[in-house]
């Protein structure tokens, strides 16, 4: 984990195409890793600030443009040796260097992100206060024990309650398909010792078969492992969270047979490798170019069966009883919004106008209502909603890009420039309420304004660019 965010050294060097025609070349030199993208006669050079990943299966890249960190849409393959498209971008025509990065993402890749509230991907500087995950990620606050060094002075997973012990690992190692967090709280509010639902609660897909990368926690604990543990099976059972040296299969084995070793018949090779047969590797529906260890631990070998239908949303854990609606129906509307699922977002928009009624200030819900109208194509109702939002959290940049876009869907093109203005005088890259802008001045007939507003975007963007399209 110490490895999970670096500074780039001297990074391997390397080029390819994707199906667009867009070419990207990746170059360490004297200005650091550079990494060059050519479409349609535009050529766009970035240096990447950081690598996130530890490089055991991949290697993926931060561009920081000022205050802001986006995503390069670069990622190297250790096995493979070579750099292709980063996970996710394998389905979009024409990949760029605009994805933000935001606070949630970084988390789980580094030891703590400055992350300026009200915004997507700005940070304060130095960006990290810790680069690499560092000792509290999963022991908690170390001042009392750096001050006396004795047990009991940190937090020791492994002594914790099952569902504390396993939130350590959850916070990162099981990603759902929606994280919701409670009123008031921030992802970095969790803290070891603490169960996750007391800051957010994560929920599944309750069919879904698919394998994906950051689901290990979800595998486990599908595994007959596990369930016939009593509780007692867990991330640390079989990973030393502080290994003198990589992993061995044979340690691997040794923690299967320390369960198994009496019950099986002398014709089974559990001598060799437990591992290889019942937790294969696998190619990940999210996991780029590269496979993962399968960790439902399954008797034999078998082919993947595809996904199930994912309308269906259960919470990992429950959270407080008062909590239960409101998490459930945000869940269903980052869902629907994020798979493009209209029966998810009507599900979670039905059952948050009940919410309202006994929470009318939650941010959350009201935002979450004002994003389900405006995909259901009523902006005046959903300029409602945001408005709301907007009086609640005054300079929010996210708030007033809301309102203007709702303004902007609504013809009312001169009240959504007022709000776009403000959106990106707060945060002057985020780009998708300059854009929105842009399309505010054109409605206005002010074309040199959107002009204007194109042409620093792209300046801003471009750092080492030249022509860098704005999207």
């Amino acid at each position: 984990m110490a490895v999970s965010l670096r500074r780039p050294a001297k990074e391997a060097d390397g080029a390819f195409t994707v199906s667009s025609g867009t070419r990207f070349t990746i170059h360490t030199g004297a200005g650091g890793l550079l990494q060059r993208m050519e479409s349609d006669g535009q050529t766009s050079e970035y240096r990447a600030a950081y690598v996130i990943g530890s490089g055991r299966h991949a290697s993926g890249y931060l561009i920081q443009v000022g205050a802001h960190l986006f995503q390069s849409p670069v990622c190297y393959y250790t096995k493979r040796r070579a750099y292709d498209l980063a996970p996710g971008y394998e389905r979009i025509t024409a990949p760029d260097f605009t994805r933000p990065v935001g606070e949630q993402c970084l988390l789980c890749h580094s030891g703590r992100p400055l992350h300026v509230a009200g915004t997507p991907n700005r940070y304060a500087p130095p960006v990290f206060a810790a680069e690499g995950i560092s000792c509290d990620r999963c022991h908690g606050p170390v001042e009392a024990h750096l001050g006396q060094p004795v047990p009991g002075s940190i937090v020791n997973p492994a002594k914790l309650t099952p569902a504390a012990r396993d939130s350590v690992c959850e916070q990162c190692h099981l990603a759902g398909v929606a994280r919701v967090l409670n009123p008031g709280k921030a992802f970095e509010d969790f803290r070891p010792g603490q169960a996750l639902e007391e800051t957010f609660t994560i929920f599944t897909a309750g069919g879904g078969r698919g394998f994906r990368v950051i689901s290990h926690a979800e595998q486990l604990a599908q595994s007959m492992c596990a369930r016939a543990s009593g509780g007692k099976l867990w991330c640390g059972t079989c990973h030393d969270p502080h290994p003198a040296a990589r992993p061995s299969a044979a340690i691997y084995n040794s923690r299967c047979q320390t369960c198994h070793a009496a019950a099986l018949p002398e014709s089974h090779p559990a001598a060799k490798d437990c591992v290889s047969c019942h937790m294969t590797k696998k190619n990940a529906r999210d996991g780029g170019h590269t496979a993962f260890t399968d960790h439902r631990i399954v008797r034999r070998p078998a082919a993947e069966l595809p996904d199930s239908p994912r309308d269906e949303l259960v919470p990992w854990r429950s959270p407080d009883p008062a909590l239960q609606m409101r998490n459930l129906a945000l869940a269903y509307v980052e869902a629907g919004v994020s798979s493009r699922s209209p029966a998810q977002i009507v599900r979670g928009y039905r059952m948050l106008t009940e919410v309202e009624k006994t929470s009318p200030n939650d941010v959350a819900v009201l935002r979450a209502i004002g994003r389900s109208l405006l995909l259901g194509k009523q902006p005046s109702e959903a300029l409602r909603a945001f408005q709301r939002v907007l009086a609640l959290t005054p300079g929010n940049a996210t708030s007033e890009e809301d309102v203007g876009v709702a303004c902007l869907e609504a013809s009312q093109a001169d009240k959504a420039v007022l709000h776009l203005e403000r959106a990106i005088a707060s945060d002057p890259l985020l780009l998708t309420a300059a854009t929105a802008l842009e399309q505010a001045y054109r409605h206005e007939g002010r074309q040199d304004r959107a002009e204007a507003l194109a042409n620093r975007i792209r300046r801003e963007m471009s750092g080492q660019s030249r022509d860098v399209p704005i999207h």
